[in-house]
């Protein structure tokens, strides 16, 4: 899809970085789109924005299939919440500050030198070496101390609503603008993508879910994350789309046991399966939940146990809004339908590969 990256960095760390998902890739909401439907991205994007200049938007949802766009250009990181340690590039960060610190003291040996009269310098050589490492200092701190500004944003189509945002209003806005879209277009076909900040780390929680779970900080998160979705499902019943809405769940990936802090774990559990996001192939990372709700199509309490992949959304969302998918390349994906509605026994997947960036960590038969 050319988000592949060979240096070390497989996603994107700034909003203003040129780069994104190519504008000649073909997305589920663009072949809607081309079969009228309204199509509405509510949530992170994470896939870029600009190429050459600030107000290109070449990578912009709305430059891919969207119609509305409600939401963060990036993704939730710990410097969008105030007091959390920096996450973005947060070992240059810490390597430019050395190099400050060390040039600062540098100069201010030789000040003291020159005051007790241990160095023959001029005053001016001082203040001009002293200029340098303030310019040096402003030069990353411009980025680096302002990470929260550049990256934390919401945007409403193309205009910036809030910079930096206040993540404790943003799930409630999140809400507010997936009810109002549902609202909008209930007499016309629609694709509506939430892709919710829960449960994201920081893992940032109205006062209403504080301490509700027993299963801390975390814990109370999915608790919200889980009310969140509730109250956009109740949308579709109370506008009468209940059954003529397919609904999918899912997650991009495992829980994320790498996340820690003083108090101990922060990204969630997986129960009996081993690792978790970014360790490479083990399943605790690989396997996401996958949850469809179509009454009237699709029974109800069924349980599919054949192994599936988060590319088969595109042909199935595809095929569902009566387009086609791509001729010009190999569409790696397979559509869901049939297994769902159990024409198909088994997986059309004989194998499922598991790259992490450009490395094959895993494959299943």
């Amino acid at each position: 899809s050319g988000m592949e990256a060979d240096d070390g960095y497989r996603a994107l760390q700034w909003n203003a970085g040129s780069g994104g998902l190519p504008t000649n890739e073909t997305t589920f909401a663009r072949v809607l789109q081309q079969q009228g439907y309204a199509t509405g991205l509510i949530g992170k994007w994470h896939q870029g924005v600009n190429c050459e200049s600030r107000n290109d938007h070449c990578h912009h949802p709305l430059n891919h299939g969207f119609d509305y766009f409600y939401g963060m250009p990036f993704t939730l990181v710990n410097d969008c919440q105030p007091g959390r340690p920096p996450e973005v590039d947060a070992m240059t960060r810490s390597r430019l500050w050395h190099y400050t610190q060390m040039a600062a003291l540098g100069v201010l040996t030789v000040a003291v030198g020159k005051t007790c009269g241990f160095i023959s310098v001029s005053w001016k050589g001082v203040l001009g070496a002293a200029s340098l490492v303030f310019l040096f200092f402003v030069s990353w701190y411009a980025s680096f101390g302002f990470v929260c500004r550049w990256n934390c944003i919401l945007m409403r189509d193309h205009d910036v609503i809030e910079q930096p945002m206040v993540l404790e209003r943003t799930a409630g806005h999140m809400l507010r603008e997936a009810i109002s879209y549902i609202e909008r277009n209930k007499h016309r076909p629609f694709l509506l993508f939430v892709s919710l900040l829960h449960v994201h780390i920081p893992l940032v929680t109205t006062k209403r879910f504080l301490g509700k779970s027993q299963h801390g900080l975390y814990g109370d998160n999915v608790e919200e994350m889980d009310w969140l979705v509730g109250e956009i499902l109740k949308a579709l019943e109370v506008h009468g789309l209940k059954n003529k809405t397919f609904t999918y769940f899912t997650s991009d990936h495992g829980g994320h046991l790498e996340a820690r802090d003083g108090h101990g774990q922060l990204g969630g559990w997986n129960g009996i399966f081993r690792g978790g996001k970014g360790m490479g192939g083990w399943e605790g990372g690989i396997r996401v939940p996958g949850i469809f709700r179509w009454p009237g199509v699709l029974p109800a309490g069924r349980v599919i146990h054949e192994p599936t992949s988060l590319m088969d959304i595109f042909p199935t969302v595809v095929q569902l809004g009566g387009g086609h998918a791509p001729q010009d390349r190999v569409i790696d994906g397979r559509s869901l339908v049939p297994l769902l509605q159990g024409t198909d026994e088994h997986s059309a997947h004989e194998f499922l590969f598991h790259y992490c960036g450009k490395y094959l960590h895993a494959a299943r038969w």
